[in-house]
């Protein structure tokens, strides 16, 4: 299965920016996490790109990471007013003002302010440090990079980890293999395409994706009842790899 069940210890402090969508299985990338901090003895530096409202940036913090979080959307890391798709009893959506909590809020309220550093910035353009563990939900899909080459933006991500890192990436496909809703390649991509940027120097650890599309609840920036095709990776760097594209910035 893609999806495991939900991890309620935080869904107190998590708001539902994906509706009743169920959350990506985190402890592949927490258990990633562990070996690695069993192996180095270290605290472990975390980058969270596409960090929308701290929906993995708490656990990664409750777990005594060191965490860059990354998100272009103000909203979701400092809140707001905001219209949220509601489905109400007729099972029609509405959109109702609330106040949304924004990554910043949660993570003060638990206390948990010194392990983190909050960008409101483009993660291809300012970043060009290291990382452990370099960690995204969707990231690669946002409207706010659909005008940057899937390549571009996955060797960017791939110098930002460390030898021996880790890199677990959940992305979005198209909904069938010719691409007849004729997606951005920038934001979608084909079946087994993902595997391609793989093949010198890194380990591939798993990778499931989706042959079925699975129908989303409406959410903050799709106020509609959707479909999508889910994919998710995880690599590790091999030692010694050296690449080229370390320090790449990517104008937005």
């Amino acid at each position: 299965l893609l999806f495991e069940q939900k991890d309620s210890e935080f869904s107190d402090k998590i708001s539902k920016i994906y509706g009743s969508y169920i959350k990506p299985p985190l402890r592949v990338a927490l258990n990633s996490l562990k070996f690695l901090n069993e192996k180095d003895g270290e605290n472990l530096e975390v980058c969270d790109f596409g960090c929308l409202d701290g929906l993995h940036t708490l656990p990664f913090l409750k777990k005594g990471y060191l965490v860059d979080a990354f998100d272009m959307n103000e909203i979701y890391l400092y809140g707001g007013h905001i219209q949220m798709p509601i489905i109400n009893e007729d099972g029609q959506v509405v959109l109702q003002r609330r106040t949304m909590y924004g990554a910043e809020d949660r993570i003060n309220i638990e206390g948990l302010h010194d392990g983190v550093r909050l960008y409101n910035k483009s993660i291809f353009e300012c970043c060009n440090r290291q990382y452990d563990v370099v960690y995204s939900k969707r990231g690669l899909s946002r409207k706010e990079y659909s005008h940057i080459p899937m390549k571009r933006k996955i060797e960017k991500l791939k110098s930002l980890v460390k030898d021996d890192g880790i890199m677990y990436l959940e992305y979005l496909m198209w909904l069938d293999d010719k691409n007849t809703d004729n997606l951005n390649p920038n934001q979608y991509l084909k079946q087994c395409e993902m595997e391609t940027y793989f093949r010198e120097g890194w380990e591939i650890l798993s990778l499931v994706e989706d042959r079925n599309c699975i129908v989303e609840d409406p959410h903050i920036g799709n106020p509609t009842f959707h479909k999508h095709r889910v994919g998710m990776i995880k690599v590790r760097k091999e030692k010694n790899y050296k690449k080229e594209h370390f320090n790449i910035t990517i104008k937005v």
